[in-house]
């Protein structure tokens, strides 16, 4: 992928994410495309990026074979933002995924928008389980039939997105 992508890319994060997270997110966003097994998807309006999604590889320890990935980051440019961007990105992601034989997708974001593209909660561990409670927030779309029940046990992100504080899901959306 070319520079000039990366940071079309990386712009969609830091204005979707906003002064307060948009910087770190960004980064995050150039940062997964060193990494093998990233995919980005992304929709273009008026000749520009104006939404991406990302996702890496995400393991079950003692699920080796089995091929999850983990979706983040999500965002839309803010003045594409209720335009279709959103929906149109999640639904090629996912056909995307399938094609390439994806199993499962596992997803820490906003409860009120990914059950729109069939994204539930669960309860398999994150890669912090210590920082772990019920929220709908954690959540997971089933690619293969019958995965999740197969699914246990300790887990691990990709590098960039094993930091704890990333996973402290008992003090989500609380800031």
């Amino acid at each position: 992928m070319k520079h000039e992508d990366i940071d079309a890319i990386a712009k969609v994060h830091r204005l979707a994410f906003g002064p307060d997270e948009g910087d770190e997110i960004a980064q995050l966003a150039k940062d997964l495309f060193d990494l093998p097994g990233t995919i980005s998807i992304s929709a273009m309006r008026d000749g520009q990026v104006a939404g991406n999604v990302m996702f890496t590889p995400f393991a079950f320890a003692e699920h080796p074979d089995i091929n999850c990935y983990m979706l983040s980051p999500c965002g839309v440019l803010p003045e594409y933002q209720g335009q279709g961007v959103g929906k149109e990105i999640m639904e090629a992601s996912t056909e995307h995924l399938r094609s390439i034989g994806v199993d499962a997708v596992l997803v820490l974001g906003v409860p009120t928008f990914y059950p729109r593209y069939g994204y539930v909660p669960t309860d398999k561990q994150t890669p912090y389980p210590d920082l772990q409670a019920p929220t709908d927030a954690w959540m997971v779309l089933e690619l293969t039939p019958g995965t999740l029940a197969k699914l246990s046990g300790p887990t691990k992100a990709a590098p960039p997105f094993m930091r704890e504080d990333w996973w402290d899901i008992l003090n989500y959306g609380q800031k």
